[in-house]
């Protein structure tokens, strides 16, 4: 804390930045994603697990499993949409052809809507951060990081606890 912080406005700074992340943010990013989804014509699991393809790479579906909750079954199911939708194509393993590997494409006309989709927010958000600081622009990013971080490990945590 800075020489100059409040205790009191702190902590009541804090309140009001979990709350809006909590709450109306999460939110609004859940409905920007089903938004964008309708769009594309995919439900926004579908689209959220197209997203988690494209951050792992190209991958086995029990780790695309793992990283969602998701059965075996609904898994499969989600990747036969994805497959049909042109996000993902699927490839014997070369290590072992009893495994498949999915890999994202980069570079289809899906992938292209789906850009044009997000130009409006992308620039928008620009235009925001333009504003910020070098020095405030990395203490986004490291709170963005560590705060996501932490969603995916509680999420992890969640799935296990119900398992228990």
């Amino acid at each position: 804390m800075g020489e100059q912080d409040n205790p009191d406005q702190r902590e009541s700074l804090q309140h009001d930045l979990g709350q809006q992340l909590g709450s109306r943010f999460s939110t609004a990013v859940v409905l920007f994603h089903a938004a964008v989804a309708d769009r594309a014509g995919l439900n926004v699991t579908d689209f959220r697990c197209a997203e988690i393809l494209l951050r792992l790479g190209p991958t086995n579906p029990g780790r695309l499993a793992a990283a969602t909750g998701m059965s075996s079954a609904a898994t499969a199911q989600v990747l036969n949409r994805l497959e049909k939708a042109g996000l993902v194509r699927r490839e014997p393993d070369t290590t072992d052809r009893r495994r498949t590997i999915v890999h994202p494409v980069h570079d289809g006309v899906p992938q292209r809507e789906l850009g044009q989709l997000f130009a409006r927010f992308g620039a928008r958000v620009a235009a925001v951060v333009a504003d910020y600081s070098e020095e405030q622009l990395r203490t986004l990013a490291d709170f963005v990081t560590q705060t996501t971080e932490i969603l995916e490990d509680e999420a992890i945590a969640l799935r296990r606890e119900s398992t228990d």
